[in-house]
């Protein structure tokens, strides 16, 4: 069975332990600065869009994938956009065209 530690050997593990514990951080789950549904300039981005899928549309707005499938399923429930064509991996939306 090993000895009792030095006290050396017992202040070498107090001062290694104690950074770690400061060294925590705190961690923001889900914290995205997400564009308005209907604000005019995501409106303007999507009308110069030929196909206005999540993927296109995060990398344009520079947010994840599931916040703008998110937003696109809220502007489909309201109106602004409807459902083109869908699989199991990717919808596709178009503006609704405007009565002549």
């Amino acid at each position: 069975m090993p000895g009792k530690k030095s006290l050396k050997k017992m202040e070498k593990t107090q001062d290694t332990e104690a950074p770690k514990e400061e060294k925590k951080k705190e961690k923001i789950v889900g914290s995205v600065d997400a564009l308005h549904a209907n604000s005019p300039e995501l409106m303007d981005a999507m009308k110069k869009m030929k196909a206005i899928t999540p993927p296109a549309v995060a990398s344009q707005f520079n947010l994840k994938v599931s916040v703008a499938k998110k937003m696109l399923e809220e502007l489909n429930a309201k109106g602004s956009i409807k459902l083109v064509a869908h699989t199991n991996n990717v919808r596709v939306y178009a503006l609704p065209s405007k009565p002549s």
